[in-house]
């Protein structure tokens, strides 16, 4: 595995990971994707980011199956502090250790500067990752990209502004609902952008899913779908889709 600063022939690559990247493992629109895409990374966007001389743009070469190619990137905006953009890795290639390298390598080339990140918020389960490099959630923004405006959550290294992830209110042994008492899992809990989540289930033998416990507001009104979204309708404290967990480990 190489980590190099990237070339003008890798832009293709560049975009051809960054589309599927963001079609595995983040929960947006097709329209979404493909404005990003077009906006951020075609080849004049790409072109002048790569000639930035405030920008660093690394890439990581690795042979998988035999064949040798760029598998993952970063883009770094250098300021006051390191600030990263953009971390996108082949799906076909996570697991391996690439997002890891390139962070390494960031941190030890910016050595004198503090690392920054921010990311979509619909990739807001990516801090976890960051957060083992010792980052930690510090915001929440939006940004300008062709016109739409998307949700972003900063990190930063040292103390952030945000408290832990941890409930705001007491979470019971059980909750009732329908008329009935329905167990709550205290010991598992499900990362929430406010407050955890906490399965609730039909019954004492924990066998039957009922629903969810929302610990920012208290309540059982927790809709999910088939990504494993989960959002209270009443605080409208979110949990994202499960695939970003490992997306750029």
């Amino acid at each position: 595995m190489e980590v190099r600063p990237a070339e003008s022939d890798d832009r293709e690559r560049i975009r051809a990971i960054t589309r599927d990247s963001l079609q595995s493992s983040y929960s947006l629109s097709p329209q979404q994707i493909e404005t990003i895409l077009e906006e951020e990374f075609n080849d004049a966007s790409l072109a002048d980011l790569l000639d930035d001389a405030d920008t660093a743009v690394l890439v990581v070469d690795e042979t998988i199956d035999g064949t040798e190619m760029v598998y993952g990137f970063i883009t770094v905006e250098i300021g006051t502090q390191a600030t990263i953009r953009w971390l996108h890795v082949d799906p076909e290639a996570r697991g391996r250790g690439i997002a890891t390298a390139l962070l390494s390598h960031v941190r030890e080339e910016f050595v004198e500067k503090p690392i920054a990140a921010c990311i979509l918020e619909d990739a807001v389960e990516g801090g976890e990752f960051l957060k083992g490099f010792g980052l930690k959630e510090s915001d929440h923004d939006q940004i300008m990209v062709g016109g739409e405006e998307f949700a972003v959550t900063t990190f930063i290294e040292g103390e952030g502004t945000e408290t832990s992830n941890e409930p705001t209110v007491a979470v019971p042994e059980s909750v009732t609902v329908d008329g009935d008492d329905r167990p709550v899992d205290k010991d598992d809990r499900i990362p929430g952008r406010e407050a955890p989540f906490f399965k609730v289930y039909v019954a004492d033998d924990t066998e039957e899913a009922y629903g969810y416990f929302c610990s920012q507001c208290g309540s059982t009104d927790v809709s999910a779908d088939g990504l494993d979204r989960l959002e209270c309708g009443n605080c409208g404290n979110t949990h994202q889709a499960d695939e970003w967990d490992d997306a750029y480990l």
